[in-house]
């Protein structure tokens, strides 16, 4: 069936980014009296921090690239006010303009001089919930793999971390202040991140931290409350995104890891959820319409509104925009590129044109519906209309339980390959599916699709029988697509944690025979890699745990992307504490 897209994709821009050195006003400056004076509000308001948001200073460093990662500039705090700095800038602009502008030696110094260094105000805590020898690790059979669990266990140590912002001034740090500790993924990530705490925090519950995983997740809710959503991650200039809505799964996964009992803080934290998922489906939803029948249904996508560059990749969109002639192109672009970051896979191909879609400037994420987006939601529905029954809001549960089956119908209708049994993310600009393999064309069945729709066991292993090659042929784990291309770190041979736990869990809860058979496979596989990628690094660093790994090799990190392969790493912990707690009296370790 082939859709029209209804819903009018127009995006109102009240300025265009400015090419010329400007200098800010001193009424401009004297406005500024806080952060809060930049963080966006309900909605979408995104941030217009005059210094790591916009504006000339930020500009010029990230277009001289004084910095090899244009994320480093925009986590440095400043060590005197916004006035003061952009007084002193203009005055290095003076001096210099003789010689045509500061040149990177001179940004240097300006930038030692007036700021601190990158993650400043971010400073390691010790979890109060943690624990030497936490259960789970009785659980485990192979002594090897309590040894490896034991080390992932004690990273939780290296990873957790309070934003400490006395002392800075007023509105001199882009860090968003939150009141409980929280875990990093690691490296050049220095704050919490939306979808990587999903993992982070089952991770944290397999180790009995329930006390920390609840204070990260009252953050979240703050931030909900304070925002109307959640951001991208921790910094102001992350408040124009979200990321995958995983919120109500992470408190499910604690409702479910207290055994239910914690019913005050269910109490609590509902109304925000409900929140949440309203934000979604008012600044996050198109409209369909089945040409044949004129049926119209409504589904998710990914769509920010966004008319510059990320302050955190600078460099790489402003140049990356030069390629087109005019403004509206560019500002298709700056959207669909914050989009493809907002969906926690920047960058893949599924977002690309499907007549170039290795290649970047050819983004249209604000034109593809994608199937693990609205799988989320699904799931998100199913569990908030639970949690309504279980207080007794019978309206709100189903109300919810026919916004789940409105989008089981309107999923089969848009996504559902009948020959192939997947699920396909829909293309608006040419109305059509994209066919080929990712990993999200089987994230419905994680969701538990199949017990709402017409489709047996039998025909779920049909599903994983044609997909035997890419589940099992690969050591290194279940690559996340089978194109490749250096500049899309989320396609090709890159193996993702979230990705792995998503593909088990989906090929596990069928229960069936041959899919067991897959899946226990694969966790064998992937567990086998992390452990070896650890073990080979033991002596030299500690046992490293990778951002994502090598589907050809085992032990080897993946590549590719806007920055080197990241270790520490939240995701890849949580992932496998997970796994190793709730198989680990079977899993086979593979030689490495």
């Amino acid at each position: 069936m082939e859709f029209l897209n209804k819903k009018i994709q127009t995006i109102l821009f009240i300025c265009i980014l400015s090419f010329l050195i400007v200098n800010l006003t001193k009424s401009e400056i004297n406005e500024v009296k806080d952060v809060s004076k930049f963080l966006g509000g309900g909605g979408t308001g995104g941030c217009q921090h005059p210094i790591y948001c916009n504006g000339t200073l930020l500009k010029t460093i990230q277009l001289t690239q004084v910095f090899n990662d244009s994320k480093t500039f925009v986590d440095m705090p400043m060590r005197t006010s916004i006035e003061n700095i952009n007084e002193l800038f203009n005055q290095l602009l003076l001096n210099t303009s003789k010689n045509g502008g500061p040149n990177k030696e001179e940004l240097a110094a300006f930038l030692s001089e007036n700021f601190y260094p990158a993650g400043y105000e971010v400073e390691p805590v010790t979890p109060v919930d943690w624990v030497p020898n936490p259960g789970f690790l009785d659980e485990i059979s192979d002594p090897n793999l309590v040894d490896f669990a034991r080390s992932i266990h004690g990273k939780w140590l290296e990873l957790t971390r309070i934003f400490n912002t006395s002392g800075l001034c007023e509105g001199c740090y882009s860090s968003i202040p939150v009141d409980n500790p929280f875990v990093i993924a690691g490296s050049r990530f220095r704050e919490f991140y939306y979808w990587d705490s999903y993992w982070i925090i089952q991770g944290l519950l397999v180790s009995d931290m329930t006390t920390t995983a609840k204070g990260m997740l009252r953050n979240f809710g703050d931030m909900i409350t304070q925002f109307g959503f959640i951001p991208n991650g921790g910094r102001i200039y992350y408040l124009n995104r979200s990321q995958p809505p995983l919120f109500t799964q992470m408190v499910n996964k604690y409702f479910e890891a207290t055994n239910g009992t914690d019913i005050e803080f269910l109490q609590e934290i509902l109304p925000i959820l409900d929140q949440e998922y309203q934000w979604w489906m008012t600044h996050r939803t198109t409209e369909l319409t089945n040409e044949a029948t004129g049926e119209s249904v409504i589904l998710n996508l990914y769509n920010v509104s966004n008319d510059s560059p990320r302050p955190e990749s600078y460099y790489e969109d402003f140049t990356d925009a030069q390629s087109f002639s005019n403004v509206e192109e560019k500002d298709y672009f700056y959207s669909s590129i914050a989009s493809g970051a907002e969906s926690g896979w920047d960058f893949s191909s599924r977002w690309m044109s499907p007549s170039d879609n290795t290649n970047l400037t050819t983004i249209q994420t604000i034109d593809v519906v994608p199937v693990d987006l609205n799988s989320i939601l699904f799931l998100n529905e199913k569990i908030l209309s639970s949690f309504h029954k279980t207080l007794g809001n019978n309206s709100m549960a189903i109300y919810y339980q026919a916004q789940f089956e409105s989008r089981v119908n309107a999923m089969q209708q848009v996504f559902f390959n009948e020959d192939t049994y997947q699920w396909n993310d829909y293309n608006l600009k040419t109305n059509t599916n994209n066919e080929a393999w990712y990993t999200s064309n089987i994230l419905p069945l994680f969701a538990d699709i199949q017990s709402s729709i017409d489709i047996d066991n039998q025909e779920i292993d049909l599903i994983f029988k044609s997909l035997a090659n890419v589940l099992i042929a690969y050591p290194g784990g279940v690559p996340t697509s089978l194109i490749s291309a250096q500049s899309l770190q989320w396609d090709g041979l890159n193996v993702w944690p979230p990705l792995q736990y998503w593909i088990i869990e989906s090929i596990m809860t069928p229960n069936t025979t041959f899919s067991n058979n897959i899946g226990k496979n694969l966790i064998d596989r992937w567990i086998t890699t992390n452990f070896c990628g650890w073990n080979s690094t033991l002596e030299s660093e500690g046992g490293i745990m990778f951002e994502k790994y090598n589907a050809n090799f085992i032990g080897v990190p993946g590549g590719g992307g806007e920055y080197v392969v990241q270790n520490g790493f939240g995701w890849t912990n949580g992932v496998d504490l997970y796994l190793l707690k709730k198989y680990g009296k079977s899993i086979t370790l593979n030689n490495c």
